[in-house]
């Protein structure tokens, strides 16, 4: 392991992901013929790690078996339809054990009970935590995990439901509360935005993805590139630009970790 590689510890649901790729999407019954198939594994906390891997980290995952999902990628602009099937297994269970050794918990709301276990762990030996807020999935049973976080890389749909603010300023000046140290809110083709416990906040742009394939996975792999690069020490906006550039590059291919098979990754 290199010297600047560190332990990471996910809580979250892996997925075995087929994909196919159609001219359009329908809600007429009818036959469709696939441009293009591949399968890859997904999930949001799960892929953020295994580009934290890539990297050069240590990463483990705390999840039962994978669950299942079939997405539907449209050809023109790589907008997704996806179906999925959750895993059956009980959730898994967190041991304070886990965490000997660990730099950084990684958490998106999944497995309550276990993240609810592992942020007393973490609080207790002085771990750091950070949070992946999606769009559609803010909820209040979730929001304890979100505010003790350290690390909080959310989409703007999220941000705007745990704040109850609609205006960026407004949302940064919620959610950017102690114990925090670090704000992105995500935005889709618009970019991101991020904010430090110092103050500071810059706007870093979407980057271009040429061909743009499919979008899928773009979000996790953002949080992956971006934990890299601040467990690196790196400054703020070269963590965003490196997170927006493989983002693009995932972009560029079919299947939610395209772009863990096109870079040679460097700790």
């Amino acid at each position: 392991m290199a010297s600047s590689s560190f332990k990471v510890l996910g809580i979250g649901a892996e997925t075995r992901d087929t994909f196919y790729v159609v001219p359009e999407f329908s809600v007429a019954e009818g036959v469709t013929q696939a441009l293009g198939r591949a399968e890859d594994r997904g999930g949001p906390v799960a892929t953020a790690l295994a580009v934290l891997q890539a990297h050069g980290h240590a990463c483990e995952l705390l999840d039962g078996p994978p669950a299942e999902a079939v997405i539907l990628v449209r050809q023109r602009d790589g907008a997704r339809q996806i179906v999925f099937r959750p895993a059956e297994a009980p959730e898994p269970v967190f041991e304070p054990s886990m965490l000997h050794g660990v730099r950084l918990l990684h958490l998106n709301g999944r497995h309550e009970n276990a993240c609810r276990a592992a942020i007393a762990a973490a609080q207790a030996q002085n771990v750091e935590i950070s949070f992946d807020g999606g769009a559609g999935r803010f909820r209040e049973s979730i929001r304890y995990l979100f505010e003790a976080s350290h690390l909080r890389i959310v989409s703007r749909d999220f941000a705007e439901k745990a704040s109850g603010c609609s205006e960026l300023p407004q949302m940064a000046e919620r959610l950017l509360r102690s114990p925090a140290r670090l704000l992105v809110i995500t935005d889709g083709i618009r970019g991101s935005h991020v904010w430090s416990r110092e103050g500071s906040h810059f706007h870093q742009p979407a980057l271009t993805a040429s061909p743009l394939v499919d979008t899928t996975g773009c979000g996790d792999v953002f949080h992956g590139a971006f934990l890299h690069g601040w467990l690196s020490n790196w400054p703020l906006e070269r963590c965003a630009e490196h997170a927006s550039r493989l983002a693009a590059k995932n972009a560029e291919g079919l299947g939610g970790r395209h772009v863990l098979k096109t870079l040679n990754f460097a700790p």
